[in-house]
């Protein structure tokens, strides 16, 4: 039996609206793409779509105007977006959460038709570039980035994942996205342990901003529990009209086998050392850091962390070293001067977390998620996000198996994401990660 031929995308609303004039024009009729976008590197989503418009959407009879000039389009008027791909699983965003536009751009027009492009983005991103973090935080990191999340941005959709430490900072008028992506560089997971595990992201999707740890990103697949085959959605590139039960087939698939070994060495990828100057006892500490020691302590995708050539990450044959001062007695804790003066006095040599075990973690941690590297392209799916994980199977290149490759196959991280919507077709394509390569075990 043939499968079921699946219906095509459908826009059931793409409108924009000029608050001024109170006016608002449907544009399914002219769309003639929709791109949409998210990212664990970018702090908000954003979305595009190209427009035809032959100059009578807005107004009657002989004063039909176009769109830009009738609404008119300046900048900053609100789009509402509802699409349902071919398995009717929606991408909306709609009221509070519409999105607004940024640029109009490549306009092109001749006597018939104007053409042009349409770059979106979230009231946050504007709001951005109107806001800064003046205050002092103190405590909990997650606590910080909910206050200034809600507080400066007025964000109302944030999912912030707890932290085990704290840390005292003050803004410094700094823009509230550069400040949640810099305090996500100095998390540290709540089930995590100094010295092993840290690293954070601030990012956008479709259900609100989130703030998730490395390890929370790449073990679960929706932020708890496991991840595994069986809970995850699974996907296979097959030769075949249709696939196993249970897999998605891939359309198309790049795996990135691109190895650059002295690129690594040189950003201290598997064996660093990091000297910190304590000001308050003129002493130097060093803190070396080694890939092979993690193999037991973070949450991996794959079997193999340390996967690079054993002489090249030696222990005390540090290929990178760093320079830092510590924070010693200029943030201490305290509700107000008394106390703080009262802390510094009790504890002088304690420094504003315990940075010496986290840092040096946290930029492994980066650079590990980004070992592996495959782009797939997939039938629409509105459901995926950035930050999911997912299962995929790739074929092997022996001529003697057609088994899928135990060293690529496996979980694989949505680093980002994108949705295209045409009037006849909605495909998604994904960049994927990993930092390991074969198949865990259970996979």
């Amino acid at each position: 039996m043939a499968p079921k031929k699946k219906d095509k995308p459908n826009f059931k609303e793409l409108s924009i609206s000029n608050p001024k004039s109170g006016q608002a024009v449907d544009l399914t009729t002219g769309l003639i793409e929709f791109n949409y976008y998210e990212s664990i590197l970018s702090n908000h989503v954003t979305a595009g779509f190209t427009y035809a418009d032959t100059g009578n959407a807005v107004g009657e009879g002989k004063d039909k105007k176009d769109v830009l000039n009738g609404l008119p389009v300046r900048g900053g008027e609100p789009v509402r977006i509802r699409v349902a791909d071919q398995n009717n699983n929606e991408l909306k965003f709609l009221n509070d959460d519409a999105l607004y536009i940024n640029r109009v751009k490549n306009a092109v027009q001749d006597t018939k038709s104007t053409i042009a492009q349409f770059d979106l983005c979230p009231k946050e991103y504007l709001a951005n570039e109107q806001t800064r973090v003046v205050k002092r935080y103190r405590g909990k990191l997650s606590e910080s980035v909910r206050m200034i999340a809600s507080d400066v941005l007025g964000i109302k959709k944030v999912d912030v994942e707890e932290t085990s430490n704290s840390y005292n900072f003050i803004g410094n008028s700094r823009k509230p996205f550069y400040m949640l992506t810099w305090l996500g560089t100095k998390s540290i997971p709540a089930d995590g342990a100094y010295g092993k595990t840290a690293g954070f992201f601030f990012f956008q999707t479709q259900d609100g901003y989130q703030f998730k740890s490395v390890e929370t990103l790449v073990g679960p697949t929706k932020g708890g529990g496991s991840a595994n085959s069986k809970n995850s959605k699974k996907y296979e590139y097959t030769s075949t009209e249709r696939g196993r039960s249970g897999f998605t087939k891939i359309e198309k698939y790049n795996l990135k086998k691109n190895i650059d070994l002295q690129d690594k060495l040189a950003i201290g990828a598997y064996d660093n050392i990091s000297h910190f100057f304590n000001p308050y006892t003129f002493k130097v500490l060093p803190k070396e850091f080694n890939i092979s020691k993690q193999k037991n302590q973070v949450k991996s995708a794959g079997t193999e962390i340390d996967f690079v050539m054993p002489e090249f990450r030696k222990e005390k044959s540090p290929t990178r070293g760093m320079t830092m001062v510590l924070d010693v007695g200029t943030m201490p804790n305290g509700q107000d001067g008394a106390k703080q003066v009262a802390q510094w006095k009790a504890k002088p040599e304690e420094t504003n977390d315990r940075i010496m075990e986290r840092v040096v973690q946290s930029i492994m941690r980066y650079n590990q998620l980004f070992s592996v590297n495959v782009d797939i392209m997939i039938e629409g799916d509105f459901t995926l996000r950035a930050g999911d994980t997912i299962y995929c199977e790739f074929p092997g290149l022996s001529s003697e198996t057609k088994r899928p490759s135990k060293e690529t196959s496996g979980l694989y991280l949505i680093a980002s994401i994108c949705h295209k919507v045409t009037p006849s077709r909605c495909y998604t394509s994904l960049n994927l990660i990993r930092d390991s390569f074969g198949k865990s075990k259970g996979n």
